[in-house]
């Protein structure tokens, strides 16, 4: 009963550690040993080291199973249901450095120098950080083809996006965007050329490396 106990509390949280469950269980030992019953039994499930759950959702636990850490990319496209495709892993952005696991499906976390531009939305009773569309958009380039993304811009807050660009300032990330951006109708050009230098680019870093120049915006246009 004590035990059925502690697992209803930790099913208000996505995820929890050894030191979460020290907190109820005082004996380091016998919380140990709980654990370990718990998840040879399939109640509890290890996420990785010294990070538990009692939820079979990838999606649900990836930002709290390494922290600071949002989701993105055609992950964060698909919950705004701005993209069709329905993503096989989950895709996240962090601070730190470059790690997949495996749990349920993967996990990608991709380091990024630009944490921002995500908020908390409801998801299964919590609160989880997702990406805005544009900046979603943003991180997916170099990350999946721009042809999965490129749907969403349909839905894009123009005045949102250009701010996020101005405040990145990285000429290659500005150039495949604002062609992107214009390519679906927008004007952003004005916006946004004093961010562009000489230098030629791919449009698509994940494409095949051909195709015609475009001046304007000095890139390949590969995809």
């Amino acid at each position: 009963m004590y035990e059925l106990k502690i697992l209803d509390h930790f099913k208000n949280v996505p995820t929890f550690s050894l030191s979460d469950v020290l907190q109820i269980i005082k004996s380091k030992d016998y919380a140990k040993k709980f654990l370990k019953r718990e998840v040879e039994k399939g109640v509890i499930k290890k996420i990785m080291r010294d990070v538990y759950t009692l939820h079979d959702d990838a999606f649900l636990v990836s930002t709290f199973a390494l922290r600071p850490s949002y989701i993105s990319s055609i992950s964060a496209l698909s919950f705004h249901k701005s993209i069709t495709q329905i993503p096989n892993s989950v895709f996240c952005f962090t601070t730190k450095t470059k790690k997949e696991i495996n749990f349920i499906q993967k996990i990608c976390y991709f380091p990024t120098k630009y944490f921002f531009g995500f908020e908390l939305k409801n998801y299964r009773n919590f609160k989880i950080p997702i990406a805005t569309i544009e900046k979603a958009i943003i991180d997916s380039i170099g990350v999946v083809p721009l042809s999965i993304i490129e749907e969403a811009f349909s839905e894009v807050d123009l005045n949102k996006l250009i701010s996020y660009l101005k405040k990145i300032k990285k000429s290659s990330i500005i150039k495949r965007v604002g062609f992107l951006a214009e390519r679906n109708g927008y004007r952003v050009y004005d916006e946004l050329k004093t961010f562009i230098n000489n230098r030629y680019i791919f449009l698509d870093p994940l494409k095949t490396k051909r195709g015609k120049k475009n001046k304007k915006w000095r890139l390949i246009e590969n995809g």
